[in-house]
């Protein structure tokens, strides 16, 4: 195994406090805590509620359980232990006489989004492993994942009568299935048997997709970038390379960080949006560091892609130490991620008299002019026709990302200042790692029209207001027009009501 530079912060280790130790209680009360989502996400493993749609809903218990084991890395809040130990005895009880956990029958196993979800029972379970404080429990863990894991190899391979990882979804290309590779690694590091490896092996030189291209070479060669690949969607490409980072560190195969390290940069330079997010075009990379500033129709800036990089992100700075990527975490959490966190989660009333509950995440951020809350991501529901969303299940885990990742950071904060980016005749502003926007809610002012700042010996001229409930920076810009009022990004389009809502990061510019 490589060594890392840094390991995360073990529980009672960390003392958070101020916004980030806000926006942990607000999720762990709204949503870590509550045991009948535990229900659900459990259920659809007895029901088998994935068979009929091809559905994720067997995502859900994973992504919530490794990011409630996340937040409890930095809160060791007893209470959320006992849900969480709950929740897996729960879930243990699901495991069938093969050790399988499937939200499919055996029928239609191998299809649709099914080992995307068996791959998330593995995360979870895994995670919970790392803060569990029960040996016995453990080794239980240890040994049914070890189960769950051994019937997948037996049914997906490339031996005879086995079917190709790749061929078991009919989605992007079986990208999606790929990226099991980094938990399979993760119980190989527990349990170090050779056929867990020989599997990982066996995913990596599929090269992570269906047909002739192989993601791993085209990130080796480095002449395309991540939205000219033969599947260019977000979430799951970054969660594959996630798996091929974990492979590097398993093997010590210098060419499998190396295609991680181009891939990253590349979606860095050509994708990275200034809240820290990538794709503009429905959940796509999309050469959204160009393509930020236009008008979208459709949702964008999907949370899941958030989280992944943010997660990404800091298992590059944990390995190297590098800076840079406890930089893109910050930009991430305090942009993207705190954005989308629904704080004041009151039922709302639309212009059609529909009354709206909100998830705790938003799915989408929009960056010009436009509206929070156009969709639910990943939405799928429940037999009692309640529903939830990928984007609600993942968001915790980013919030415990960016605490536990810059308590190891060594950087001195630099004095904020207010430096400005232009791009496609437009402008937007930056303060400190705080992006700011307009927000018609707060200021009733036309957000369309061209802002064209004053400046004094060179320096934006400003002036920097008391904070209001939920806001981190207000300042009023002066500009030709009169003054722009500006606050953070993350406080900006939280009313959700249709006709206040718009917010726009970027401006035209005369």
């Amino acid at each position: 195994m490589i060594p890392f530079k840094y390991t995360l912060p073990g529980v009672g280790e960390l003392r958070v406090s101020g916004q980030k130790a806000e926006y942990l209680r607000f999720i762990t009360e709204t949503q870590l805590l509550d045991t009948s989502l535990w229900h659900h996400f459990v259920r659809v493993f007895q029901t088998k509620a994935d068979t009929a749609d091809r559905g994720w809903r067997g995502e859900y218990w994973g992504k919530m359980m490794r990011g409630a084991c996340l937040v409890y890395r930095c809160t060791a809040d007893e209470r959320l232990y006992a849900v969480m130990r709950q929740a897996v005895l729960a879930l243990l009880d699901c495991a069938e006489e093969n050790g399988r956990f499937s939200t499919y029958t055996r029928e239609t196993e191998c299809s649709g989004w099914d080992l995307w979800c068996r791959k998330y029972v593995l995360a979870g379970m895994l995670h919970f492993c790392d803060v569990c404080r029960d040996s016995a429990l453990t080794e239980r863990i240890l040994d049914s994942m070890e189960r769950h894991l051994s019937c997948l190899i037996a049914r997906v391979g490339p031996g005879p009568g086995q079917i190709e990882i790749t061929d078991t979804s009919d989605f992007w290309l079986g990208v999606n299935s790929c990226s099991i590779l980094e938990p399979v690694l993760d119980l190989y590091r527990r349990r170090p048997k050779e056929p867990y490896l020989t599997f990982a092996r066996y995913i990596v030189n599929t090269g992570g997709c269906r047909g002739d291209e192989n993601l791993i070479a085209l990130a080796l060669e480095n002449k395309l970038a991540p939205y000219q690949y033969p599947e260019n969607k977000a979430y799951e490409t970054m969660s594959f390379f996630e798996g091929v980072l974990a492979y590097y560190e398993t093997t010590g195969e210098q060419p499998y960080l190396d295609a991680v390290l181009n891939f990253t940069e590349k979606v860095f330079e050509t994708d990275l949006t200034l809240i820290g997010c990538a794709g503009c075009t429905h959940e796509l990379f999309d050469h959204s560091t160009v393509r930020q500033t236009e008008y979208s129709e459709t949702i964008m800036q999907e949370t899941c892609v958030t989280v992944t990089w943010m997660r990404l992100c800091a298992r590059l700075f944990l390995y190297s130490g590098d800076e840079k990527y406890a930089d893109r975490v910050e930009q991430s959490a305090l942009n993207a991620l705190y954005g989308s966190v629904n704080l004041y989660m009151q039922p709302f009333l639309m212009s059609d008299g529909q009354t709206v509950s909100p998830l705790p995440f938003d799915s989408y951020s929009p960056l010009y002019l436009n509206r929070r809350g156009r969709s639910v991501g990943g939405f799928k529901t429940f037999d009692d026709g309640s529903f939830y969303g990928c984007c609600a299940a993942i968001g915790a885990a980013g919030l415990a990302v960016y605490p536990l990742i810059d308590a190891l950071r060594h950087k001195t904060p630099a004095v904020p200042e207010l430096r400005e980016h232009h791009l496609n005749g437009c402008i937007a502003f930056t303060y400190g790692p705080y992006v700011l926007a307009r927000d018609a809610a707060k200021s009733p002012d036309n957000l369309s029209a061209p802002v064209c700042p004053k400046r004094h010996d060179g320096h934006l001229r400003y002036t920097l207001l008391p904070c209001e409930k939920g806001e981190t920076v207000r300042l009023l810009l002066e500009t030709t027009g009169g003054t722009v009022l500006l606050t953070d990004y993350a406080s900006c389009g939280k009313r959700w009501a249709e006709s206040d809502s718009v917010i726009t990061v970027w401006m035209p510019s005369p």
